[in-house]
């Protein structure tokens, strides 16, 4: 009977970690190049159960100890391109990322809301600079920046440099910012005076907030069933 609440306690608690997982992902529906996080399950001490037969042992199924939350993956599908007509605006069509310098090494995003700061210097909205195939980006006074469809920066009509697109797997980090091994891509293909949103589907996130409500409130049931079975076994054994 004991193992039946903690069976029930650690699918509620799963359950929770998962509805905050997906609140996450609704309060970033507006986040530019915003990835969805998505929770991962597993099953926690599964062993096999047998039935004794003279002196054999016949597996019959098995019995876990509940389900745990063990760890989340991001989805990296690409969200919907909104046209803002900035110039230093920047959307990527299919596969890359952005490399920006942050205070923590090179980061990575599908975030392509890009200014140039006082010491002309190419920015993500954070302050963090721009990474090209040379380095940091760096625009003289008073000069035009434009970014083509292939990456190629052109100032004042010639072209200096190239955004540092790259692809690899990536998984996010602390703060939110993509990591992983990267490789440059070849031919990237951007879109100037665009932005990425976020691939936060409200539906299906509240679809999945619904669902986890109802196996929580399963498992809550669970645990009051078996607690009044515990009391009701307590107290007849008391008269016996």
């Amino acid at each position: 009977m004991i193992r039946g609440l903690y069976v029930a306690a650690e699918g509620m608690a799963a359950r929770q970690k998962a509805q905050d997982v997906l609140a996450t992902n609704l309060a970033n529906v507006n986040t530019t190049g915003f990835k969805a996080d998505r929770p991962v399950f597993e099953t926690a001490l599964q062993r096999t159960l047998y039935r004794v037969e003279g002196t054999r042992l016949t597996p019959i199924g098995t019995l876990s100890a509940g389900t745990l939350l063990t760890t989340t993956y991001t989805d990296l599908q690409p969200g919907p391109l909104m046209r803002t007509g900035n110039p230093l605006d920047v959307a990527i069509e299919g596969e890359g990322y952005f490399a920006v310098q942050t205070p923590a090494g090179i980061r990575y995003t599908r975030n392509g809301a890009f200014s140039l700061d006082a010491q002309g210097t190419l920015v993500t909205r954070e302050g963090f600079p721009v990474m090209g195939s040379r380095g940091v980006i760096r625009i003289p006074r008073h000069a035009t920046l434009a970014i083509g469809e292939d990456g190629s920066l052109r100032i004042d009509g010639k072209v200096v440099d190239r955004l540092q697109i790259v692809q690899g797997t990536m998984r996010k980090d602390a703060d939110g910012w993509l990591v992983g091994n990267a490789t440059p891509v070849a031919t990237p293909r951007l879109v100037t005076g665009m932005l990425e949103g976020s691939n936060v589907n409200i539906v299906r996130e509240m679809v999945d907030m619904i669902a986890y409500l109802r196996a929580y409130e399963t498992h809550q049931k669970a645990v009051h069933a078996q607690d009044e079975t515990l009391a009701r076994a307590i107290n007849e054994m008391a008269r016996i």
